[in-house]
């Protein structure tokens, strides 16, 4: 059985989460601004919600969520998390630094050229993401492999930078097909397959490996049986290679025949999670947690609407209203990658912000534990209120209801603007860190790491 990792071990010789953590950081905090930035907009433009989703203004609304802020954490945890789960050092922080200047840079031109449908803007904006995304695959490649590990947390460390590339590359394709139309094919078909390599290629993938490194961390946990994670992760590749080229050539059976077998990957990793979940001996699941939990849930809802939508009997044009890929983006995006990747942020931020703001002055004098950063009831009620937007964010997307998707937009933003305030004050320790330890939260240790 694969030892459990233990989070208040240090498992890197120089303690090297301590010392070079500021690149994950940095890149955390990049995505609270894309957070930030993408909610607002949505909150000021409703309405785009309405639109067809290849309509320029949706488009770039979702590449302000998607590459501006979830892509852009899931960058920076893979910086954090893969020295930890590898055992090995980052092998180029400075390539991390380039890929951090590059994606700061392009992300905006490219959502600018989305908006006002400017494609040099957006093939020269898209260029820098790429080189950056490339630059971010080779740093997770070579550093697995100094590791020699050969586990479905690796592989996913492996697979999930690749997809990436693949995605950024056959955008850029898509982009200057859009000026020149050497391509033969329903451009709407084939913007369904990018978007699809990133949400499953990347995000499914990543979050199916490392999942069941993150959870037995934060829960003292261990995973019981590695064959149903080794199944999941291998029926999403297996999914997905099957489904980018049947939806960008409209095979419809092929399509919902691959979509399935996506949606039987999910339900593998998820019973692994739940074996995972029943050997915890931390019982209580805070916040976080549970959101992150409760996104798990909710992209494998959406598999099953993919799957759903992906059917021959049922309608699959791009019109506004209605059961139709819209409702899907929305339950893709608000009800799954939100809650996830959002409530592991309240766990990932406040123990790098720990280890480099008091890391160092263990031993020396009295430090604050790693839970008394962060302001638990701000992420809680952040996190609840962007969950309940998503009910009224479907409703007004299927019946064109404004007000319905102004409601849910301002609730969004509201919750958005309650977690932003709450991991705002933790990465505060880092330019102002407390002389006296804090008090305790309850069950947490005075001193240490604590999960």
């Amino acid at each position: 059985m694969t030892p459990r990792p233990n989070i208040s071990a240090a498992p890197l010789p120089g303690s090297w989460l301590a010392s070079q953590g500021r690149l994950p950081l940095a890149f955390m905090g990049l995505g609270l601004v894309w957070l930030a930035a993408a909610s607002g907009l949505l909150a000021l433009q409703p309405g785009l919600l309405g639109l067809p989703h290849v309509h320029p203004g949706v488009i770039a609304l979702t590449h302000a969520w998607v590459l501006g802020f979830f892509v852009t954490v899931a960058c920076g945890a893979v910086y954090q998390l893969a020295p930890v789960a590898l055992g090995t050092t980052l092998w180029s922080e400075r390539a991390g630094w380039w890929h951090l200047g590059l994606h700061g840079m392009g992300v905006p031109g490219m959502v600018a050229g989305f908006w006002t449908w400017n494609l040099p803007l957006l093939g020269a904006f898209g260029t820098l993401v790429a080189v950056g995304v490339f630059l971010f695959a080779v740093n997770a490649w070579v550093t697995v492999r100094r590791s020699r590990k050969t586990d479905p947390v690796a592989w996913s460390l492996i697979l999930a930078p690749a997809w990436l590339v693949v995605t950024v590359l056959v955008g850029l394709l898509l982009a200057a097909n859009r000026a020149t139309f050497f391509i033969p094919a329903d451009p709407v078909a084939l913007l369904r397959a990018h978007a699809h390599l990133g949400l499953v290629g990347f995000f499914a993938t990543l979050l199916q490996g490392v999942s069941f490194r993150l959870v037995p961390m934060f829960t003292l946990g261990e995973v019981p049986n590695w064959r149903p994670v080794k199944s999941g992760l291998w029926l999403t590749q297996a999914g997905l290679l099957g489904l980018a080229p049947a939806l960008a050539f409209h095979w419809r059976a092929a399509s919902a025949l691959f979509a399935f077998v996506v949606v039987v990957s999910f339900a593998a990793s998820g019973w692994g999670l739940a074996r995972t979940l029943a050997t915890r001996k931390k019982r209580a699941l805070d916040p976080g947690l549970k959101f992150f939990l409760c996104g798990m849930a909710g992209l494998a809802l959406a598999a099953v609407i993919g799957f759903v939508l992906a059917l021959p009997t049922v309608p699959g044009g791009s019109a506004a209203g209605g059961f139709n890929a819209m409702v899907y983006g929305v339950v893709i995006v608000a009800g799954g990658l939100l809650p996830a990747i959002g409530g592991m942020m309240c766990k990932i931020v406040p123990f790098l912000v720990w280890m480099r703001a008091y890391g160092p002055k263990v031993g020396r004098g009295p430090t604050p534990p790693a839970g008394s950063l962060a302001r638990p009831w701000l992420h809680r009620v952040g996190l609840t209120l962007q969950w309940i937007a998503v009910a009224p964010l479907v409703y007004g997307v299927w019946f064109l209801d404004i007000e319905l998707l102004r409601a849910g937009a301002w609730l969004l933003a509201i919750g958005v603007g309650f977690l932003i305030a709450d991991l705002v004050g933790v990465l505060r320790h880092l330019w102002r860190p407390l002389t006296a330890p804090a008090a305790p939260l309850r069950g947490v240790a005075r001193t240490g790491v604590s999960p």
